[in-house]
């Protein structure tokens, strides 16, 4: 039996890596594709953004609820995938369903919808924000399902936690890159999301025939519940979500000035975040053996996330310079990338270090992962959408910077 799981655990790595290849193939195609329906590319990210964090809250916990009982997580898993493949495909159909519902309430319109028009631009984000959360949805229970099966003991708890979600967000990473700058030229919106569709097809039916081998996962121990961590780390993964999102929304916006195409800015900052939460969660898998190393390892990482930041932006007045408008565009997207990249290492490493705080033993490690999850994109939905109505808007670039590094410091 030990055979078996070692075996499928890097299998099944691979198929978290194409699970997260495909969630941002549909992530950055679907922001071009709103930026249409919004007339503005900044509320397009903002809604979008909003709108994964959402679904994938509602996912993980749901699956935090569901996850400890089910006898055959890696088969639970690929139904996840498949829901997710099939959901996007019906995506453009839910799009032609919104319009035909706009026109018949409020009757044809001239040209794009005013970003700031009451009714209209309420109904397109609610449509919008529904649309997504539904394959988002299911993205959202993977994580706590792999980590049913993947974790067997306290000691391969936080280790294989934040492999699994360094490892998945390697993948999204190779997905924002890969369809910013390849896929969208090449085959257009319609194509990108048949391969991302392909993607979760293929992994679904890997998961199958894995679950056919992989042994059950054991019954969830009575006492589970009872066995949790410390709830105090829950609120400040919110706050540590709040801070990133605001970020990412931000440096949307400021680097939109320094690469032209807003689809550009949008793929580097995301890039350049997700390369570090990448990097972070694994080198936090060796902070997170136990709770207590794994508390001070949260700290530390608050304070690099401000200080870093901080760094990052004083940096960003000299850019101009170095990355004016006849500069090309790579040489343009790297500089801004190194520029993200150290901050974002620190708010990688958050949501391991997070988890295993909060876990009470290998028994929790799926509920644990579920609650962190939800706390945390509950956190990233008010950033996003925090930052993009109301605090950029109110405090410029310069405020919202001191503000975020406030909460970190907090």
């Amino acid at each position: 039996m030990t055979v078996r799981r070692d075996f499928s655990f890097p299998v099944l790595a691979l198929c978290f890596l194409l699970s997260g290849f495909a969630a941002l193939v549909y992530q950055t195609a679907w922001t071009r594709e709103f930026a249409f329906v919004f007339g503005t590319s900044e509320l397009a990210v903002a809604t979008v953004l909003a709108a994964y964090m959402a679904g994938l809250a509602s996912g993980a916990a749901l699956a935090g609820r569901f996850a400890p009982r089910v006898a055959r997580p890696v088969l639970a898993y690929g139904l996840l995938e498949l829901g997710v493949a099939l959901s996007a495909l019906a995506v453009p159909y839910l799009v032609r369903g919104a319009s035909a519902l706009l026109l018949a309430a409020f009757g044809g319109q001239p040209g794009l919808p005013d970003a700031r028009a009451g009714a209209i631009s309420l109904f397109y984000f609610a449509s919008s924000f529904a649309i997504v959360m539904i394959p988002t949805l299911f993205m959202g229970a993977t994580l706590p399902l792999l980590a049913r099966h993947a974790v067997r003991s306290d000691a391969e708890l936080g280790p294989r936690i934040a492999w699994l979600y360094a490892i998945n967000t390697a993948g999204a990473v190779a997905g924002t890159l890969c369809t910013a700058f390849v896929l969208l030229d090449g085959l257009g919106l319609r194509g990108t999301v048949f391969v991302a569709v392909a993607l979760n097809a293929l992994v679904f039916a890997v998961a199958a025939l894995l679950a056919r081998i992989a042994p059950l996962a054991a019954p969830a121990a009575a006492s589970a519940a009872a066995a949790r961590g410390p709830r105090w780390v829950l609120p400040l993964i919110a706050l540590s979500g709040v801070v990133s999102f605001s970020y990412e929304v931000l440096w949307t916006r400021l680097l939109s000035h320094r690469l032209g195409a807003s689809v550009y800015a949008f793929a580097t900052m995301l890039g350049s975040f997700l390369l570090g939460i990448a990097l972070g969660s694994a080198l936090a898998s060796r902070l997170a053996k136990t709770a207590e190393r794994a508390a001070g390892g949260f700290a530390f990482a608050q304070l690099g996330i401000a200080a870093l930041s901080l760094l990052a932006f004083a940096a960003a007045d000299r850019l101009p310079l170095a990355l004016g408008e006849n500069v090309a565009l790579l040489p343009n997207a790297g500089a801004a990338f190194a520029l993200l990249l150290p901050a974002a290492l620190c708010i990688g490493a958050t949501y391991p270090l997070a988890v295993r705080i909060h876990a009470g033993g290998a028994d929790d490690a799926s509920s644990a992962s579920a609650r962190v999850y939800a706390w945390n994109t509950a956190g990233s939905i008010a950033g996003a959408l925090g930052a993009a109505y109301w605090a950029l808007p109110a405090l410029g670039f310069v405020g919202v910077v001191k503000a975020c590094a406030a909460i970190s410091l907090g």
